[in-house]
């Protein structure tokens, strides 16, 4: 597939790299290397990004759903003055290096090294394509001895050679219609070489024997050593010194094209620098250098486990903590980005809460880079996943109003990312308390609200639904949540998404003052039908159970009616999901349709009901669901019946 990337630096350029999903992003940097050393760059740090991702360089293309025709970002290593001074050293034509740093020593070598390797190969391919060109004077030549018929096997494998051969130069790379197959070429050209070596020595020795025993007395040419036989005994020794030097020039050739753009440079860019190095740098180097090392131990924790295990052993969690309080904000985004890796492992995970580490992250959620701020978050979401003291621990930390902030203030991505981790808290009982106790993490929440991604949307919910059931009053309290619930249907088409709302709506209705409130929104009506029409049962038993909640008191049931409730119950009774949900709408329908209060009355099932009316009928029914026979209504099926009351899974 075809990757395009785009630099600010090179605004007049717009690069292309050819890659597979798996190729790792180093892959893809490797090449862009290589554009940079033609034109001059090649010391231009820059890391990948895409989508708001920084890329790094151990994980692979799929990891970032980057698929073809993709654009990614080429962002200079630095900003504010010095991105500003390396972007104009680019782009100028001056000649004075106005960067005060490029690549690592080790990347440059590799760079160095395959440039080398292409060099090697374009030259080589040269000199292979010339003996192709003796070969094919040596076919001419062959039929000028006494074994002229070893011109067929010569000048079939010498067209075969001039046809197949592949093209390639280190700034255009391979071209034509053959280069693919360029390593079986390798192979057939050295066994055909191999082969034809032997019968070549086997006729030259043949020939030489026949002229030594003869001896060419007095340069008598006659006989077996005539003019003839000793040319066929030279042409054939000098055509095994060729034949020789072809397939050696082809198991060459085949060892260098074994090299790909990036194999060197990958590994170097994957690999692991020496720690102590790094964290010398760290620690004592002056801002260029620290930027640098918190790249280094990014891109070292996100290679592997070990690499992590060996950072913390090192003292990095310290290390990284302070780097995260930087002013420099690529500085806090590199040293952020490593530490949400290293915090993976459970185990680094409690050493880092019991040293502290829980401030900085909880700091940088006010951090001003956006992606810092996603780190942070995904760090916190690591740590309280795991364990429940951790929750505690962040909490302790004032965590709660920093995650309320980057609510705000954060990405999509980092939005998500801080509803998982309300939603990891809310799940603890003790923290669940705190939060129902402060009116800023529901704040937080219905900010959440307004978010169109699904997965923020579904932990923002689940998230309520747990303070609800802490504290009804808290989530009733908030009046501008109630708009939003109604306004769901509307906004997606995820059933799932429907039904915690409905739940919280649930609570809504419960309390007659905010059940009032419910009915005064304006798309009420609609809200409810919408959810009803989901065909499921359990939000149409939740749907039937809100309007109940608006009929046990006099007055709202009156304004129930006048809303047009009945039509809701109506739907839900026609097209019930299951039995209870029939049963229910049924119910709540004689309800609204008595002039009396029924709220104090026993609730009977539909069979008794029909039972004390005393009706005769094998039909499944309520007068007010027989009332409906004609116009499409739907029966219930047969079962026993539930009742409103009836408890929601």
């Amino acid at each position: 597939m075809l990757v395009y990337v785009k630099n600010r630096a090179f605004p007049l350029k717009t690069f292309l790299v050819s890659a597979v999903p798996s190729d790792k992003v180093a892959r893809i940097r490797a090449q862009l290397l290589h554009i940079l050393y033609e034109l001059g760059k090649d010391d231009h740090q820059f890391r990948l990004r895409y989508n708001g991702q920084v890329l790094r360089d151990a994980f692979t293309l799929t990891d970032y759903d980057i698929t073809d025709n993709a654009v990614v970002t080429m962002v200079p290593m630095g900003k504010s003055k010095d991105a500003l001074m390396e972007i104009h050293s680019v782009t100028s034509s001056m000649t004075s290096d106005l960067r005060s740093h490029g690549q690592p020593a080790n990347i440059k070598y590799a760079l160095e090294k395959e440039v080398k390797t292409f060099d090697r190969r374009e030259k080589l391919l040269g000199d292979f394509k010339a003996l192709l060109y003796m070969h094919c004077l040596a076919v001419i030549l062959a039929l000028l001895t006494t074994r002229w018929y070893a011109a067929i096997w010569l000048g079939l494998a010498a067209a075969l050679g001039v046809w197949f051969v592949p093209v390639y130069s280190r700034l255009g790379g391979y071209v034509g219609n053959t280069s693919h197959i360029r390593q079986l070429f390798c192979v057939f050209s050295g066994v055909i070489s191999t082969v034809c070596l032997a019968v070549s020595l086997y006729f030259a020795v043949f020939e030489w024997i026949g002229v030594s025993d003869n001896g060419c007395h007095d340069w008598e040419f006659e006989g077996t050593c005539s003019h003839r036989n000793v040319y066929t005994a030279v042409f054939f020794t000098l055509h095994s010194v060729l034949l020789i030097v072809t397939a050696i020039l082809s198991w060459i050739l085949l060892a260098n094209f074994r090299v790909e753009v990036g194999d060197l440079i990958e590994n170097c860019l994957v690999q692991e620098r020496d720690i102590e190095q790094v964290m010398a740098a760290a620690r004592n180097g002056r801002v260029k250098e620290k930027r640098i090392a918190a790249f280094d131990l990014s891109a070292m924790a996100a290679s592997s486990d070990d690499n992590k295990f060996r950072i913390v052993a090192e003292g990095g969690l310290e290390v990284l903590s302070s780097l995260a309080m930087s002013r420099d904000e690529v500085t806090q985004e590199h040293a952020v980005e490593a530490l949400a890796e290293i915090l993976t492992i459970p185990t680094v995970q409690d050493t880092f809460v019991e040293s502290g580490g829980i401030g900085t992250l909880t700091a940088m959620l006010h951090s001003p880079s956006p992606r810092a701020m996603q780190e942070a978050a995904s760090a916190l979401y690591n740590i309280v996943a795991e364990s429940e003291e951790n929750k505690a621990a962040v909490v302790a930390e004032h965590g709660l109003e920093d995650l309320s902030h980057a609510a705000r203030e954060g990405t999509i991505a980092c939005q998500r990312t801080v509803a998982g981790v309300l939603l990891e808290l809310a799940f603890n009982a003790d923290v669940r308390a705190q939060m129902a106790s402060s009116n800023v993490p529901a704040r937080a929440l219905v900010y959440l609200c307004h978010s169109n991604d699904a997965d923020t949307l579904r932990f923002t919910l689940q998230t309520l639904e747990l303070l609800a059931i802490e504290s009804s009053e808290l989530i009733c309290a908030q009046t501008e949540l109630l708009e939003m619930l109604l306004d769901f249907p509307f906004r997606t088409m995820d059933d799932r998404l429907y039904l915690l709302a409905s739940k919280i709506l649930l609570y809504f209705a419960e309390n007659a003052h905010t059940c009032e409130q419910l009915l005064g929104q304006t798309r009420v009506l609609e809200s409810l039908v919408a959810m009803a029409r989901t065909h499921s049962a359990v939000l149409q038993k939740v749907v039937v159970k809100i309007v109940h909640c608006m009929l046990e008191v006099p007055q709202l049931r009156t304004r129930a009616r006048e809303e047009k409730m009945d039509s809701v119950l109506e739907y839900v009774r026609d097209h019930a999901a299951d039995r209870d949900a029939w049963d229910m709408a049924d119910e709540c329908l004689q309800l609204m349709t008595s002039a009396h209060d029924l709220s104090d009355l026993p609730t009977l099932s539909t069979m008794e009901k029909l039972n004390k009316m005393k009706v005769k009928d094998d039909s499944f029914g309520s007068r007010t669901s027989m009332g409906s026979e004609g116009k499409g209504g739907s029966g219930g099926s047969t079962g026993s019946s539930g009742d409103v009351k009836k408890g929601i899974a």
